[in-house]
């Protein structure tokens, strides 16, 4: 049986050329040999796809590019919440002071509240890097009164009036 003949028996027309075929098979060969950096069917399939995916490619492109917008926007909106908090949070400690330095007394619940936002804002603060300023000195009155309370045992009770 010549090589024609063959191919003929197995369902191709008689155009198909030996060194056609052979070609073929052999970046099939070439294909599977893991020393070969070339991959001849893996370079046309990766080419081929990157032109049916042009388009796609394009879209996630664009997406990528709203995905970045929005996270810029939401790390400046948790910039900005921090930066709130923060300032609520100085607001809170110096009027609690101010209340206490004016003799209006305060619940053991009242400070251990402003004890722990005093905590948090000590610890944001050292975090970073910034400087405290007159907060500082409002913490240490606040912390020097609360002991004082606790030795007197003089916070204000359910019922009494500040």
């Amino acid at each position: 049986m010549t090589f024609n003949e063959f191919i003929a028996s197995i369902g191709f027309k008689s155009g198909v050329s030996f060194w056609g075929v052979m070609a073929f098979l052999m970046s099939i060969g070439i294909e599977i040999i893991p020393k070969v950096k070339w991959k001849p069917w893996s370079s046309l399939l990766e080419w081929l796809g990157s032109k049916l995916n042009a388009e796609v490619y394009v879209k996630v492109d664009a997406l990528n590019k709203k995905v970045d917008t929005v996270q810029a926007e939401l790390q400046k909106h948790i910039v900005d919440s921090e930066v709130q908090t923060l300032q609520e949070t100085r607001r809170d400690i110096l009027d609690f002071c101010n209340a206490c330095m004016n003799n209006r007394r305060h619940t053991k619940e009242q400070f251990d509240f402003v004890l722990m936002q005093c905590d948090s804002y000590e610890k944001y603060i050292e975090t970073n890097k910034l400087k405290n300023g007159i907060v500082s000195a409002a913490i240490k009155e606040i912390r020097r009164l609360n002991d004082k309370c606790i030795q007197e045992n003089s916070f204000l009770k359910e019922g009494e009036e500040s």
